[in-house]
């Protein structure tokens, strides 16, 4: 059963005239909401605002008992005029900034479109799973958040890796303190980067994050760390210019040699290295 407000519910029974509109919500990996809706005027409702966006197709949404993971693909027709953190959203959706973002729709109603929304009702509610971008279109699969049930019970198994996630809780490392600040130079490519960093293996499966330039918020895996290099495990989607500046954060190999040596973090290693390998087990 779906709930909405008392007034929302008299209205729907009592009024002879209902107006609807359809609101749609995207929350960033970041906290950022992103609230559309398919009006030409700004509306509200409960301290929010919804304000006229890209044109929506979505497919019909299924209401259905049980667990399974429904999904559902919403197609956003945009233009330039159309922002995401002061970026055209085709070009923030292309630099990875929808990626695993939340998405809420709901259906809103008033008796008269000059009066306050009475109140909405729930239709579909998950998280970005994949995106397909075109010239004017972002096309988005939602997947419920049901999707998040499938996960490995019991949660915790023997593995010679470690189990916790790297800058994570149980991990109990600081992802600022292992990060280092440089800037582009010369010579850098769309999947190489060369700038001042020196050694070698550190910052291997890292994490690298653009702070300035066309790249600025754009988040990449390091291939590998050479002195003078990084390379991407993917490319860029456009070429950073010189003095261009980004952060790079250690990674790690879940091994204990990596945890001691690297991280000096051993005793929260959660790894079982010394574990048999099946085959010899008795």
């Amino acid at each position: 059963m779906k709930t909405t407000t008392i007034e929302c519910a008299t209205l729907l029974q009592t009024s002879r005239a209902v107006h609807m509109v359809e609101l749609l919500t995207l929350t960033l990996i970041d906290g950022t909401a992103l609230r559309w809706a398919g009006t030409d005027v700004a509306v509200s409702y409960g301290g929010s605002t919804w304000v006229p966006g890209p044109i929506i197709e979505r497919d019909q949404i299924k209401s259905q008992t049980g667990i399974s993971v429904s999904s559902l693909n919403l197609t956003l027709h945009v233009t330039d005029a159309i922002t995401v953190l002061g970026l055209p959203l085709l070009q923030a959706a292309r630099r990875g900034v929808l990626d695993g973002a939340s998405v809420l729709i709901q259906k809103a109603f008033t008796d008269n479109p000059a009066n306050p929304l009475a109140g909405t009702v729930h239709l579909f509610e998950g998280r970005v799973a994949d995106i397909e971008i075109n010239s004017t279109t972002a096309r988005l699969e939602v997947k419920s958040f049901t999707e998040l049930l499938d996960t490995q019970v019991p949660l915790d198994v023997y593995q010679p890796s470690c189990l916790n996630t790297l800058y994570g809780t149980a991990c109990g490392l600081t992802k600022s303190a292992n990060g280092l600040n440089l800037s582009v130079a010369a010579g850098t490519t769309l999947q190489k980067l060369l700038c001042s960093v020196t050694g070698s293996g550190t910052y291997d499966l890292g994490e690298l994050v653009f702070t300035s330039g066309v790249n600025a918020g754009v988040r990449r895996a390091v291939k590998s760390h050479t002195a003078g290099q990084l390379l991407l495990s993917f490319p860029l989607p456009d070429a950073p210019s010189l003095g261009d500046t980004f952060t790079v954060y250690k990674g790690c190999d879940k091994t204990l040699t990596t945890c001691r040596n690297k991280f000096s973090n051993a005793g929260r290693f959660r790894g079982f290295p010394f574990v048999p390998a099946p085959e010899t087990a008795v």
